[in-house]
């Protein structure tokens, strides 16, 4: 069995936000939405062959899924994870090729707290989708 692809540093990311408690009112990205807790891993989605349009519907298909609204996502480079000490691994899923999961969180939800909160920093503006 082939092991995970690492995916690069410079590579984008998209973080989906189905939460309105997740945003902030300037459209910024709160810590919460990176942190993976109670899941082991935080799934993203590579940008990498994906027009604005195919990125938008995968967030809907994940949307549907969770039975959920998609609100937005957050689009940030893999270096904000690897920059903490996580690593970026390609998981392909039924509906979304390009997904990835961001591992080796520390089972502590308060580490992962810290460490969401200098993702969302890096990360700033969210895309958010309207209707």
């Amino acid at each position: 069995m082939n092991s995970p692809e690492q995916v690069p540093a410079e590579e984008k990311l998209a973080r989906y936000v189905f939460q309105s408690n997740h945003l902030r009112q300037d459209g910024t990205v709160k810590p919460d939405a990176f942190v993976p807790h109670p899941k082991a891993n935080l799934s993203v989605t590579r940008h990498i062959g994906l027009n604005e349009g195919q990125l938008r519907d995968i967030g809907i298909h994940i949307a549907v899924q969770r039975q959920k609204r998609l609100l937005g996502r957050s689009d940030i480079n893999a270096s904000a994870f690897l920059s903490q000490g996580l690593r970026v691994l390609s998981a392909p899923v039924a509906g979304n090729p390009n997904h990835a999961n961001v591992e080796d969180w520390p089972t502590d939800k308060a580490a992962q707290k810290s460490i969401a909160q200098q993702i969302a920093l890096i990360a700033g503006k969210a895309y958010l989708y309207s209707g």
